[in-house]
């Protein structure tokens, strides 16, 4: 077997190296697992401190669009989503002219939001008009005071509310008008809930169980 210089063989390293390339090997081995570890408890550790939140409603966290728009407000003023950031927001969309979901819907939020006591001045609601032809700023404002400071009437073209609508899936179609004129608006009835950076978080389809709104909003507001 023919031995160079170095007193290696060309088939094999020189002794000395036997050792370094393995303890080399399995230094950087150490530093790895020891990464990992420690990023391991470091992720343990963030997600236990971070409380594990119950909805009632439907979890929709990283499923929806975070809020974003640009209407029309009560004074005929432009309003958008990052106005609204610091405190959760709900949206409902719905019409002046509904003869029975809206009402009914608002009313339940009005029960809600009385009974949260101070806790309801960190909640903004929005109704988001689904019949821009009838529902003008001055129509918005007179229907929403109604109900309460909470509520904010926002409407504005029907292009700029169907491209809302359709981004969280809301239906909404008008039907026949009678002999009079009169039309009804059929549309989804769920509420949106966001958190105060204007995330989805939770999508509300029963506002009647009244105690089970009222957890989710807190939710909304301790995040």
């Amino acid at each position: 077997m023919r031995f160079n210089v170095w007193g290696g063989s060309k088939f094999f390293p020189p002794a000395s190296s036997w050792f370094i390339v393995p303890a080399l090997a399995w230094e950087l081995t150490i530093m790895q697992a020891l990464k990992l570890f420690f990023m391991l408890i470091f992720m343990i550790t963030i997600q236990a401190c971070q409380p594990d939140y119950e909805w009632h409603g439907s979890d929709v966290t990283g499923m929806l669009p975070d809020l974003a728009f640009n209407l029309t407000g009560p004074d005929d003023e432009q309003v958008d989503a990052n106005s609204l950031r610091g405190k959760p927001v709900l949206v409902f969309f719905g019409f002046t002219n509904c003869p029975d979901v809206c009402p009914t819907t608002l009313t339940q939020l009005s029960i809600v939001m009385k009974k949260l006591g101070p806790q309801a001045n960190d909640i903004q609601i929005l109704l988001v008009s689904v019949d821009p032809g009838r529902d003008t700023p001055e129509v918005m404002k007179s229907y929403t005071a109604s109900f309460g400071p909470w509520l904010l009437g926002l409407t504005g073209s029907e292009e700029t509310l169907a491209a809302m609508r359709k981004v969280f899936g809301v239906y909404a179609a008008m039907e026949s008008s009678d002999s009079k004129g009169k039309y009804n608006v059929m549309h989804s009835a769920q509420v949106f809930g966001f958190d105060s950076e204007g995330r989805a978080r939770v999508l509300i389809s029963d506002v009647n169980d009244t105690d089970a709104v009222i957890a989710d909003l807190k939710n909304l507001i301790d995040l």
